[in-house]
């Protein structure tokens, strides 16, 4: 890959300082009193990343100014010349592509200001899925230092911005002792490093601080963080909630699906999942007895959002490009909401709550209104709002786009197995855990299996 950008980084160079002779600010500036123009783009096809040259006219030497499109999803300008564009395709813009170019200064609008190609660029992908970590053996895990090295029970995933995949581990639900441990991998340095024993749930990762936090069991308002400035060093922590029961007013906090204005407090620490929002930095929660609630991670002071239904969320996420609004996915005891993805505005939580899929344990794709999961678990946003779940019981791993789409991009649904390989091949055994890399690798935690897989598309 290296070589490759090298490569192009030669061609650029040469390409521009041939076409600057008599310019020494490198390139032709964009004038706009004159038209862009396109001419032709070559190659016509090829994969994420292709390199793609686009000629043309009048499309200046800046490439802050320059903006090219494949459908709707924006690729990366690595260089221009004035009569040439070099860019990087994108991921996953879709099969066929049509490629459009916006230049000058400020706001760019798609489809407004653009210019567009009379023939498509035609996107091929190809899926794989492998192991990072793991070796399928159903006992206590075992690190040794390296991955090939490391026996694991993997149970929930998060990753931060430099790679790090933080995992809670803990023994499959039908074999070993029940031993836990908090730990950090790293694939690019070949190494796992246990970090504390403890039951943990859910992580999450504070998109500023990169501040990993997980809850616990252990009390009502027990949970953990690791911060990357204490070398990830954790620490627990004890959120402020007063053991107390209120009577509410109909309509203050709604019972949305248990159809009662009392609302307890939660007198266990059943809470499987920890989510920050991009938007307010608060740290989201819910209980097993149905209280969605939010942190304050400077004083861990709580608000009550919501009263739901009890039963498990082991699901919990924000889209980047949907501010405040959470997601949230029902476990098979959910009552009205058990199997299904639910959603609520963390700023109007009263009237925004929704149950958006089926609630019947099945496997159906489509339109999110009338999918079907069964047992759905963790789940994590992209960084293009796509929506990936591991849905634990349908041995497979959904994703819902940001239209509201339900497609399975893994698996054999309702079929349990294990195999590597391209994505008509991969089989997975109860996932549970799942997480997102910044440039869209998927890492599951196949539990069933004991291992950890990467579904790398390209």
């Amino acid at each position: 890959m290296r070589s490759r950008y090298f490569i192009f980084g030669m061609l650029l160079s040469m390409l521009i300082a041939v076409s600057c002779k008599d310019d020494d600010i490198g390139g032709v500036p964009y004038d706009p009193t004159k038209p862009v123009k396109l001419a032709t783009f070559t190659p016509d096809s090829g994969k994420f990343l292709e390199n793609v040259l686009i000629t043309g006219e009048n499309f200046g030497n800046d490439p802050a100014k320059i903006k090219v499109y494949f459908n709707t999803r924006p690729a990366a300008v690595i260089g221009t010349t004035g009569t040439r564009i070099y860019v990087t395709a994108p991921r996953l813009p879709g099969d066929t592509c049509a490629i459009s170019v916006v230049v000058g200064n400020g706001p760019h609008t798609l489809g407004k200001d653009s210019l567009v190609f009379d023939r498509d660029f035609y996107y091929t992908a190809s899926i794989t899925v492998a192991t990072i970590v793991g070796n399928g053996i159903q006992t206590e895990s075992i690190f040794g230092g390296s991955l090939a090295d490391t026996q694991i029970q993997p149970r929930y995933l998060a990753m931060d911005a430099e790679g790090n995949l933080f995992c809670n581990t803990r023994s499959n639900d039908d074999v070993g002792s029940g031993t836990t441990q908090f730990i950090k991998i790293n694939e690019e340095k070949d190494e796992c490093v246990k970090l504390v024993d403890v039951t943990g749930n859910i992580p999450c990762v504070a998109p500023e601080t990169q501040i990993v936090s997980f809850p616990t069991e252990s009390t009502v308002g027990s949970f953990y963080t690791a911060d990357p400035r204490d070398n990830w060093a954790p620490h627990w922590r004890e959120f402020k909630m007063p053991l107390k029961t209120e009577i509410l007013n109909d309509g203050d906090i709604p019972a949305v699906a248990g159809g009662s204005s009392t609302y307890t407090y939660p007198h266990s620490g059943w809470k499987h999942a920890m989510t920050v929002n991009p938007v307010d930095g608060y740290i989201y929660t819910r209980f097993q007895m149905g209280q969605v609630i939010r942190i304050n991670p400077q004083n861990y002071e709580v608000d009550l959002l919501l009263q739901t239904q009890s039963g498990d969320t082991y699901g919990i996420c924000f889209r980047p490009g949907e501010p405040n609004v959470m997601y949230l996915t029902g476990w098979t005891d959910c009552g009205v909401f058990a199997n299904s993805v639910c959603s609520v505005n963390v700023t109007d939580p009263a009237n925004t709550w929704q149950i958006l899929s089926s609630t019947t344990a099945d496997h159906r794709d489509g339109p999110l209104e009338s999918a079907r999961f069964n047992g759905p678990c963790q789940m994590y946003s992209d960084a293009d709002d796509n929506l990936y779940i591991a849905d634990f019981h349908n041995h497979c791993i959904r994703r819902i786009s940001p239209d509201n789409i339900v497609e399975t991009v893994l698996g054999i649904p309702k079929t349990s197995g294990f195999k590597d390989g391209t994505k008509a091949e991969a089989m997975f055994y109860r996932p549970r855990g799942i997480a997102i890399s910044e440039d869209g690798t998927v890492y599951v935690a196949d539990l069933g299996n004991a291992r950890i897989r990467k579904l790398s598309i390209n």
